[in-house]
């Protein structure tokens, strides 16, 4: 009988773990035919050239022999300034296109399969030092190359011109985590981040001699995770700046929502 008394309580509270339970998914499947497409670059508030790119990324199976592009800047003049390719055919392989001067990398510790390895993609780049990419911790090139940031558009998941006119090479894989930083990020900061993909640093702000120092997180002018509830056409920026993004998605294909992430 006092069992019976407490029924109804019990009932209760596994309705209301019912009822607020909701599922929470970390990336975006990609599987041809979508991109995200961000704000023009000098938009976004970029005070020099210096600035850094990051995609926490898994690769998918691909069904096309294009190579998927991650992501890609292109110009007015429909010039690739900057893009970076999967080979469709090879697992270990990144190909790089910076100011169309296309090059291959080919990387032990990388797998596109699909296994369900997510890895740190950082591009760093400087008037100075070029451009410097890396894979989780490892440094995978540095060229000399300089990219002006003179109001390209940022497209994360296709080959595309300005007006959207030219559209291939589409993202097969998973997308988690998008980040833009007016400043080059350092050494240290990228291997921490590669070890904690839930942190984006290692300190935020601290205070010396009575002051408050403010870290290079103030820098982050762009952050997209790609984390729903539910399916959305729209990616907010969480960075305070308000860069969304928007899908595009064309007829016949779809994004999916995925629980897998780095984190």
């Amino acid at each position: 009988m006092r069992l019976l008394k407490f029924l109804p309580l019990l009932l209760m509270v596994s309705c209301i773990d019912l009822i607020t339970q909701k599922t929470v998914y970390n990336s975006l499947y990609f599987k041809g035919g979508s991109w995200i497409e961000m704000a023009r670059i000098d938009s976004m508030k970029l005070e020099s050239n210096d600035f850094t790119l990051q995609f926490w990324v898994s690769g998918g199976e691909v069904d096309t022999n294009e190579a998927p592009t991650l992501f890609s800047i292109i110009d007015s003049t429909d010039k690739t300034i900057l893009a970076l390719l999967r080979d469709s055919n090879k697992q270990n392989s990144i190909t790089t296109v910076i100011n169309s001067k296309v090059s291959k990398h080919d990387i032990s510790n990388l797998d596109w399969s699909g296994s369900g390895n997510f890895y740190l993609i950082s591009l760093l780049f400087s008037d100075i030092s070029g451009v410097r990419m890396y894979v989780d911790s490892t440094i995978i090139f540095e060229v000399d190359s300089l990219i002006k940031n003179g109001g390209e558009k940022l497209i994360a998941g296709a080959l595309a011109n300005e007006d959207r006119t030219i559209l291939e090479n589409f993202w097969y894989g998973y997308i988690d985590e998008i980040r833009l930083w007016n400043t080059r990020l350092a050494d240290s900061t990228i291997k921490f981040q590669s070890k904690h993909s839930d942190k984006l640093g290692e300190n935020y702000r601290y205070t010396m001699n009575g002051e408050e120092i403010f870290t290079y997180l103030d820098s982050l002018i762009g952050i997209w995770r790609l984390n729903f509830e539910d399916s959305l056409s729209v990616i907010e920026d969480d960075s305070g700046y308000n860069n969304d993004g928007i899908i595009y998605t064309k007829t016949g294909y779809s994004v999916e929502l995925s629980k897998k992430g780095a984190q």
